[in-house]
């Protein structure tokens, strides 16, 4: 063994520890999401909240209208300040927000916990994705950010896993599965304390002294705002079903679909576990190796299959909710989510890396945030119109993504 091997080991040890402290995030990000979607309808019947009143707070919760505020403030700091000093100290305000939610008595209460919440997290993502791009190999770069995702699929599985063995004491099951969210968001806090700066991002600070209003304009001319636009809009027209899925699916699954509180909850989390499998096996092997444009096209066909079966059968059939999952899951692995982390690191540069990414969160979260408030109304309305709707939004997603995808850089400390 030669000197350098057991120094080469330390390093990749230390970057794998970096890697899965920031990909965290995604853990607590969406695991807090599927936690409040589980407890919605309880909340709901416990606090007398309205339609109107769920769909507000699904629009400016976890899942929507507070993140998006906090990424678009955290992914402008992260830039100007750098990444470690964000993702250090946001879960403490997001430990705040989850002790609010737990010993919430009222709807006022809980709306306070869950957009403080969803500020810290929204506010963590951008600057933990921007770490995972800029310390990942080249060659596997698509394969690290992926993990992002795989995280973010855990969160939601442990979450739910664990809302289905406490469904039988109602609010108070909930409670302490934000409990456990808190304990995890702690603890990742005391283990961040020791990480360090990107380095990519520290060269380029070397380079240019601060992140001026003409760095900033850059984003608006046509070779940023070209990529800009296109991840703006694949992400935002994939997520009107992700979105909605991910925060709403237990509550339609009981209210429309006439499951019981256990079966909905445990639908969702067969959702989010074979999500988590796919990018496992099938994106994280295969994103740095097959033709990405192939790879979005045939999972994007497979997506809306999946919505279609929510057109053909009623949601009240139990074998089509279950196909619609499993297709969706699969091909949800390899889709837009997926692609659209690696893309939001291939395509600005390191000193507006995390600002595009924040800006990007917050227009499409906020058009989520509207969409959000009407999702109880239309679902009460006319489950069929809500289906078309989430169908054509999703092909739109894989047309304008397969068509449009640009080209991946070799190293991400030469994009400018």
């Amino acid at each position: 063994m030669t000197a350098t091997e057991p120094m080469r080991g330390t390093r990749e040890r230390v970057q794998v520890r970096r890697t899965v402290l920031a990909c965290m995030a995604d853990y607590i990000d969406a695991g807090s999401i599927v936690a409040a979607s589980s407890g919605l309808a309880l909340w709901s019947a416990e606090f007398g909240m309205s339609k109107s009143t769920v769909g507000l707070l699904g629009a400016l919760g976890t899942n929507a209208a507070s993140y998006a505020v906090g990424a678009l403030i955290g992914g402008r700091l992260g830039d100007v300040f750098g990444r470690k000093r964000i993702y250090q100290y946001d879960l403490l305000i997001y430990v705040l927000g989850g002790l609010l939610v737990m010993a919430a008595f009222n709807s006022a209460t809980l709306f306070i916990g869950l957009i403080i919440m969803g500020l810290a997290v929204g506010a963590d993502v951008p600057t933990s994705w921007a770490l995972v791009g800029e310390i990942a190999p080249e060659r596997a770069r698509g394969r690290a950010i992926g993990l992002t995702s795989l995280f973010w699929s855990l969160g939601p599985v442990v979450s739910l896993l664990l809302a289905l063995a406490l469904a039988d004491l109602g609010v108070l099951g909930i409670r302490i599965v934000f409990g456990q969210l808190v304990v995890v968001a702690f603890v990742t806090w005391f283990l961040r304390r020791r990480m360090g700066e990107s380095e990519i991002w520290v060269d380029a600070q070397t380079d240019r002294a601060q992140v001026s209003a003409a760095q900033l304009r850059a984003l608006l001319r046509p070779a940023l705002a070209k990529p800009l636009v296109f991840v703006f809009a694949v992400h935002t027209l994939g997520s009107v079903a992700a979105g909605t899925f991910g925060f709403f699916l237990p509550y339609i699954l009981k209210t429309v679909g006439a499951k019981g509180q256990a079966a909905s909850v445990g639908l969702n989390a067969l959702n989010f576990a074979l999500v988590g499998l796919g990018v496992a096996f099938l994106f994280m092997p295969l994103v740095d190796r097959v033709n990405r444009r192939l790879l979005y096209g045939v999972a994007g066909v497979f997506s809306v299959v999946a919505a279609l079966l929510l057109i053909v059968f009623p949601v009240t059939n139990s074998t089509a909710i279950v196909a619609f999952i499993v297709i969706n899951a699969l091909a949800s692995s390899c889709g837009q989510e997926q692609l659209y982390r690696v893309w939001c690191q291939e395509l600005f540069p390191t000193m507006l890396r995390s600002t595009a990414q924040g800006a990007i969160i917050f227009a499409q979260k906020m058009l989520l945030a509207g969409w959000s408030l009407v999702v109880p109304l239309i679902v009460a309305r006319s489950f069929s119109a809500f289906a078309w709707i989430l169908a054509i939004a999703t092909f739109l997603s894989v047309l304008i993504g397969t068509v449009y995808m640009p080209r991946r850089p070799q190293s991400l400390a030469t994009v400018r």
